[in-house]
């Protein structure tokens, strides 16, 4: 019997099915989920659900899969079970993340002070426990600055504040965001520096300690004072970032600064007039559809990537990246998140037939449906995405146009019934 790898949480099809189906094709895969599998079913061996909140069940039921099947290793890309993943990796003695390197990347605070401790250049960031201490931490680093929860993702409960009169609403938004899933949620609010610049992401391939830069994203934000993710634009590193060699190295001194050695992760930075600088370093791949931009701008394939490092196997590379045997590598590649602006009942999602038609719009992915409810909520649109679309381009900036395009010609049409 081949050995299995162990896939903890599936997440949604319209974002993550083709990333899974391609690690199917190499690797036998058992999954552990808190809802029956649907889409997954084609891909997955066995499968056994525990409820989302209960992490010794999630870790007793991988343990209960290596009785039953060989085990080669395991992955997750969902947020919630990165530290998971790690202990899993290790009870089972396969390659894994350290626990204690996976803790730092979902703990922002520790983050930070891993970051700070190596020198590696981030943003000046203050643990705040109520509103007095939030605002003693601006007065000392100087509105604007960034109120943001310890530990989340996506970035919920984020906001920019500018002065002292919207402190205490930020405080609030950010202490009040927290989550269910199966692992410890670390509460706490940081007040930190507001760093200006583009914000792009780099996602990495990185097998014992070495780390490989291999998607490069420019992320578009909007919905201000909040950090709400428009989309993403991928293309060749040097379209994106002026130096990819200086963010290499800074992506890498941060890895090594956490502990990082063996995962797919996910990095953001800002690239300020001081030079770039470290966001966050998420210990699992992209979201937001930014593997499959990969895939089609670059040819880059962090989900075989993904697999490969889990199983323990060497990482296929091509110019330091892993990437997908003649696919094109000179693309621009992008994906537009479309919101519900009003709270209601959803009558219909339509695009303009003009621009449906457009040769370089790849595709439109609804994730809502007539009669379902969306509901926006400052801090937290990303549960009222009704849908994304994905565009190609040869600039960046044509990306970015078309992207827009695309939203303007967009109509979610939400009613409020008695």
């Amino acid at each position: 019997m081949d050995p299995v790898l162990i896939v903890l949480c599936a997440g949604r099809s319209e974002y993550r099915e083709p990333m899974l189906a391609r690690i199917a094709a190499r690797y036998p895969l058992v999954l552990v989920s808190p809802d029956p599998p649907t889409w997954e079913l084609p891909y997955v061996r066995d499968h056994v659900v525990v409820d989302q909140s209960d992490t010794a069940g999630y870790i007793a039921a991988a343990v209960a899969f290596a009785d039953r099947y060989p085990v080669a290793g395991v992955f997750t890309y969902y947020e919630w079970c990165v530290e998971m993943a790690a202990v899993v990796g290790e009870t089972l003695g396969v390659p894994h993340c350290a626990p204690a390197a996976a803790m730092r990347c979902r703990d922002k605070w520790e983050t930070r002070t891993a970051l700070r401790a190596a020198g590696v250049p981030s943003a000046l960031s203050v643990l705040v426990d109520d509103v007095r201490e939030a605002s003693d931490a601006a007065r000392a680093i100087g509105y604007p600055v960034v109120v943001k929860p310890r530990s989340l993702s996506a970035s919920f409960g984020v906001s920019l504040v500018t002065g002292p009169d919207h402190l205490a609403a930020a405080f609030d938004r950010a202490g009040t965001s927290e989550s269910n899933g199966p692992w410890e949620f670390r509460p706490g609010v940081l007040v930190e520096e507001c760093l200006t610049g583009d914000e792009v992401s780099v996602d990495s391939a990185v097998a014992g300690g070495r780390v490989e830069t291999a998607v490069y994203a420019l992320k578009v934000l909007g919905y201000a004072p909040h950090f709400e993710e428009l989309g993403h634009i991928v293309a060749a590193p040097e379209l994106i970032v002026d130096d990819p060699a200086l963010v290499h190295d800074i992506v890498a001194a941060a890895h090594h600064a956490l502990g990082v050695d063996n995962a797919v992760t996910h990095t953001e930075l800002r690239l300020t007039p001081g030079g770039p600088r470290i966001v966050e370093v998420n210990g699992r791949s992209g979201g937001d559809y930014i593997s499959e931009l990969g895939l089609l701008a670059t040819g880059v394939d962090v989900g075989v990537a993904t697999g490969d490092i889990a199983a323990g196997r060497p990482v296929t590379l091509d110019a330091g990246r892993p990437v997908t045997p003649g696919a094109a590598r000179n693309r621009v590649a992008g994906v537009r998140f479309l919101y519900a602006e009003d709270a209601g009942t959803v009558d219909a999602c339509e695009i303009d037939a003009a621009v449906a038609g457009a040769p370089w719009l790849e595709r439109v992915v609804w994730l809502v449906k007539p009669g379902d409810h969306m509901s926006p909520t400052p801090g937290r649109r990303y549960f009222a995405r009704a849908g994304f679309a994905v565009v190609t381009a040869d600039s960046v900036a044509e990306c970015a146009a078309r992207m827009e395009t695309v939203a303007a010609h967009t109509m979610i049409r939400t009613a409020v019934y008695a």
